[in-house]
């Protein structure tokens, strides 16, 4: 298996991946388009890694060394863009959509103090006819020695979801994240914050 960075000759197998592997999740909504502007932009101006096996992508990660600023400026440069590609999901779920994206246009960020020089792993996804081979694993570990290189990081930290989502907490703490806080998205939805140490091997 290699690892390595992503090129924009990968986006459509890393956006058919994302579409698979998060299946009913408010971005695969957004449809083919927008996940294809989103991963673009961790392409130029983040961190976007995939796990190739016989020259085919069978899985990604994404993240960013700067949660508090990436999705703000990214919104700002091509805002216009982002919403003519989620134009065809506001037309099928006008509500949904609209209260969706009015959160995703005041997001700042996620700015938490404690986790000053922390890289934000937005995204791993593993396509699902490959699961159980250990890909998701060797991107965590993949992930670990990038931001050794760079220098700039200390910690990794992710969210996701407290309730209904065993399998992804357990592996999470197989690769060596706990939790670092739990709090509320949209005033309802239960999120976790997990944190792992960069280790310097």
């Amino acid at each position: 298996m290699e690892v390595r960075n992503a090129t924009h000759d990968d986006l459509e197998r890393i956006v058919e991946i994302h579409i698979n592997a998060f299946e009913g999740f408010f971005l695969t909504f957004l449809g083919p388009k927008f996940l294809r502007l989103l991963y673009t932009g961790f392409i130029d101006k983040g961190v976007l890694r995939v796990a190739v096996v016989d020259s085919r992508v069978v899985g990604f990660s994404a993240g960013t060394e700067q949660p508090d600023t990436f999705f703000s400026n990214l919104r700002k440069e091509k805002w216009l863009s982002f919403f003519l590609a989620a134009t065809p999901s506001l037309i099928r779920k006008p509500s949904l959509v609209i209260k969706k994206l009015y959160g995703a246009i005041f997001y700042k960020g996620d700015a938490v103090e404690r986790l000053k020089n922390s890289f934000l792993l937005s995204s791993l996804a593993v396509d699902p006819h490959s699961e159980g081979k250990g890909i998701g694993r060797f991107l965590i570990n993949d992930l670990n020695e990038v931001l050794i290189e760079k220098r700039a990081s200390e910690t990794v930290y992710l969210i996701t979801d407290k309730n209904e989502n065993g399998s992804v907490l357990g592996f999470y703490d197989k690769c060596g994240f706990s939790i670092e806080s739990e709090f509320k998205q949209s005033g309802q939805r239960e999120m976790l914050r997990l944190i792992k140490l960069i280790e310097v091997v």
